[in-house]
């Protein structure tokens, strides 16, 4: 098991900026522009240090070094945070909720980098036991990871790998298509995530709902990334390396317990930042080009009711 939870030396860094351009000077000078872009912007907060401007440095890359979208990007956090609290709100480690989901469910993005410079990332549920379990939560969670992603990572696009092996019918009826889209605009457009595949194993009969619901929410574009493996991992393994895989996916990466252990510990180093950044969001009645709507960023309009299984 690597000791590093992001691994990425120099030569990985170096490799990344040459892939847009980029080089230590041209970054600096971008990151010196999107500091003073931001100070212009009525609406949005002013931060200050070091993971400030290391989050600017990875929203330049994840935006391919195109000064236009990260500003679109950095606005969407900020607005985010404003418009949807119940997943971009209450970062707290140390909440009931969060101590309840983190058993329940893992979000792991794994240390062994696959090639061409892409993290996989592994993600399912712990328990066959839905009860306890609040889909708003796991998106919440989920979210804290891949802000401390924007904080320390260098990778230039995502593997993702869902697991629905612990999956249970009473599961599926948590999931919803509005908190859904909620989540995916926050990873897509928020955080800038370049999605390069989607795996799905493991897919029991009941559970193919939530993979046309996980469809139904991406673009086109990403939905036809989107592979189904049930329970032959063959081809899985064909297309991600299993030093980059957890054992119980067939990979030598380490246990998924032992994964997502690490990562708890993780976001707990973080708790303090995260209660310190917890209103630092947009201030939507300042924002000079109108206030952003609700519906127009989602993609839907009326009541957020949950998915009906027959």
């Amino acid at each position: 098991m690597a000791k590093e939870l992001l691994f990425s030396n120099r030569e990985i860094i170096e490799k990344i900026w040459e892939e847009y351009g980029l080089d230590e000077r041209s970054i600096k000078e971008a990151v010196e522009m999107l500091k003073n872009w931001i100070q212009l912007q009525p609406h949005l907060p002013k931060e200050e240090g070091s993971l400030h401007e290391a989050r600017l440095e990875r929203w330049l890359i994840r935006c391919k070094n195109s000064m236009e979208r990260t500003k679109q990007s950095i606005d969407m956090y900020y607005t985010l945070k404003s418009l949807s609290p119940e997943i971009m709100s209450d970062w707290n480690t140390q909440s009931k909720w969060f101590k309840t989901i983190s058993k329940l469910a893992y979000y792991t993005p794994m240390p062994q980098m696959a090639p061409e410079y892409d993290r996989v990332v592994c993600f399912g549920v712990l328990s066959n036991d839905p009860t306890d379990f609040v889909i708003e939560d796991w998106y919440r969670m989920s979210l804290m990871t891949f802000e401390i992603r924007m904080c320390e990572d260098y990778s230039l696009r995502d593997i993702f790998v869902i697991d629905l092996a612990h999956y249970t019918l009473g599961h599926v009826t948590k999931f919803s298509f509005p908190s859904m889209k909620k989540a995916e605009t926050c990873i897509v457009k928020a955080f800038s995530t370049r999605l390069k595949a989607i795996h799905i194993i493991n897919v029991h009969p009941f559970a193919e709902v939530i993979v046309e619901l996980v469809k139904s929410v991406m673009s086109s574009k990403i939905a036809a990334r989107i592979q189904v493996h049930g329970t032959d991992l063959t081809e899985l393994h064909k297309q991600v390396p299993k030093e980059s895989l957890p054992t119980e996916m067939g990979g030598c990466g380490g246990a998924i317990n032992d994964n997502w252990n690490l990562w708890l510990k993780k976001l707990e180093t973080y708790q303090d930042w995260f209660l310190q950044h917890e209103n630092v969001k947009s201030d939507e009645k300042k924002r000079l080009a109108g206030n952003a709507i609700s519906s127009d960023l989602f993609g839907f309009e009326g009541s957020f009711r949950k998915l009906d299984v027959d």
